[in-house]
């Protein structure tokens, strides 16, 4: 009888060339499944960010309804300084705050507002008192109100120069009314045409241009790379001079819808910015439209995001908007004025 054996074959394991197949299917599966996951996440950084916009309206509208006035855009003055001129080595120096200084109560956020000594400065020292010190507390709390998760974060406050983070800044209009002035002395001013004025707060009338057509506050992310890193600040009216030298200006508290949207930061001389003319400034505030070829690269006088493709403004009406790069200048100008009797449709920038 023949006995036949039963060969049992060991079972072999996968091939070199089938597991470079099953590696390069998960890396193609990972490079699918990433933009997907980053969309997400940027999706989500954008609904918080327009939820902020939403509450610093909120907020806003319970400042009028109260004082039946919207606030200021910035405060640089004390009852006693008008006419002291514009020294800041003295007592009468810039105070500095910027207007959501002054809509911390209605942000739940009474206990810093309380805190706040607005008769001293914002930052630094100005004359014998050392306000950045003084309100040192208040000014380098972090508010998360303030802050659009995609932005990125301010350094470290100094000892006696409170950096506290925002994401977000008032409109000013199409005038650029922080740099010049209509005289030698600081506390002089040209009346701008946005919704807030260093100066002067308006009621609801004088936004004859309908609230809803009236942008009110708009983002104001950090530029890649910024060489200043302790600016956009919430508790600051100001206008900076640049690390990047050479009279570079930041404007703080205040930007302007004339610069395009998401423009780089522009270094240079800023007495060339807008150009040079004596006293009496008759047009130079104007200039951005009399010229506004010219000055649509200055970023840092216009709103910006790290959201792709645009902006999110805040408007009168307590909407929230998010505004494309490629909106036609025209249409952003008028949507940053109060007063300027333009007609914009819907369908120009929805």
């Amino acid at each position: 009888m023949i006995k036949r054996t039963r060969q049992i074959s060991n079972p072999s394991g996968f091939t070199l060339i089938e597991l470079l197949v099953v590696i390069s299917i998960i890396a193609v599966l990972i490079a699918l499944l990433l933009p997907a996951v980053q969309s997400a996440r940027e999706a989500g950084r954008r609904a918080s960010c327009l939820n902020n916009l939403k509450q610093l309206g909120l907020a806003i509208v319970q400042y009028e309804t109260q004082q039946r006035v919207f606030p200021l855009g910035g405060i640089v003055q004390g009852p006693s300084d008008a006419g002291s001129g514009c020294n800041p080595g003295t007592v009468h120096g810039p105070r500095g705050f910027g207007m959501f200084s002054l809509i911390l109560p209605y942000l739940e956020q009474r206990n810093v507002y309380s805190s706040i000594n607005f008769q001293l400065c914002a930052a630094g020292k100005f004359g014998p008192v050392d306000g950045g010190l003084s309100n040192y507390t208040a000014l380098a709390t972090t508010i998360s109100g303030f802050v659009c998760p995609s932005d990125e974060p301010n350094a470290v406050a100094t000892t006696d120069y409170a950096s506290s983070k925002t994401s977000y800044m008032a409109s000013g209009g199409t005038w650029n009314t922080m740099f010049y002035r209509p005289g030698p002395d600081c506390w002089q001013q040209e009346q701008g045409n946005g919704a807030f004025d260093m100066y002067t707060s308006y009621r609801v009338p004088q936004y004859s241009d309908g609230l809803s057509q009236t942008i009110l506050v708009g983002e104001t992310a950090r530029f890649i790379s910024d060489p200043d890193p302790a600016l956009n600040q919430w508790s600051r009216f100001d206008l900076i001079a640049s690390s990047l030298g050479g009279g570079t200006l930041r404007p703080q508290g205040l930007l302007y819808e004339v610069p395009r949207l998401n423009a780089a930061i522009m270094p240079g001389d800023s007495s060339k910015f807008p150009p040079k003319t004596a006293y009496p400034v008759t047009t130079d505030y104007k200039a951005w439209l009399l010229n506004a070829a010219a000055y649509k690269e200055f970023g840092q006088w216009g709103f910006r995001s790290r959201h792709p493709g645009g902006v999110h403004f805040l408007f009168g009406d307590g909407s929230v908007k998010f505004l494309k790069e490629s909106i036609n200048p025209t249409v952003l100008q008028s949507l940053g004025t109060r007063n300027g009797k333009e007609v914009v449709s819907a369908d120009a920038y929805q």
